[in-house]
């Protein structure tokens, strides 16, 4: 299963402070049982997208969000409480992907926003996705459930220049910002 977070950070001022901050807090929740791997990237701007950030994370089930060791990590935001008036997010989890792959400097994730099968664009394989819970308390996080259907596909960075996949509406691109951090126990 995978956890999604997309995000906007509005203050300029302490973006670079921010960034810092969540590389050392998804390196120190891999350390959590449940908690798989995770890794985040911005979005490569080329249009429309409505989220400048995103964190994919590997989990094993929503349990991993009601333990006492996420909250005590400060999982689901509290950790973050000094940027709060800053930041902008929609959480969800979704099925279709058991673990994110690692992505290096030469790709890029895509994600479709209301295309669950994606689009048809030569040498790129879609993987459709679920959502995995409907909008609620998940223990110390919110789940947004939004939305329930997208898909997801790994492009090489080069790709991100063809002329067609600048042109489709409802498709984001990212580009990775920190390494993916694992689990020891789950390499």
């Amino acid at each position: 299963m995978i956890y999604t977070v997309e995000l906007n950070f509005s203050d300029p001022a302490r973006e670079d402070e921010w960034n810092a901050w969540y590389e050392t807090y998804i390196a120190q929740l891999v350390s959590l049982p449940g908690l798989l791997t995770a890794q985040r990237f911005r979005a490569v701007p080329l249009g429309r997208q409505p989220w400048d950030y995103l964190a994919l994370y590997s989990i094993t089930s929503l349990e991993v969000f009601e333990s006492d060791a996420y909250r005590d990590i400060g999982g689901g935001g509290t950790a973050s409480a000094r940027f709060k008036d800053a930041i902008r997010r929609r959480r969800n989890v979704y099925r279709g992907i058991e673990r994110v792959p690692a992505v290096t400097d030469a790709g890029r994730v895509l994600l479709c926003e209301d295309e669950p099968h994606g689009f048809d664009l030569d040498n790129c394989l879609f993987l459709p996705l679920e959502s995995a819970a409907r909008r609620r308390p998940a223990g110390a996080s919110e789940l947004d459930g939004e939305p329930t259907r997208r898909a997801m596909a790994l492009i090489g960075a080069e790709a991100v220049n063809l002329p067609n996949l600048r042109a489709i509406e409802g498709l984001a691109v990212y580009t990775p910002i920190t390494k993916r951090y694992t689990c020891i126990q789950s390499t």
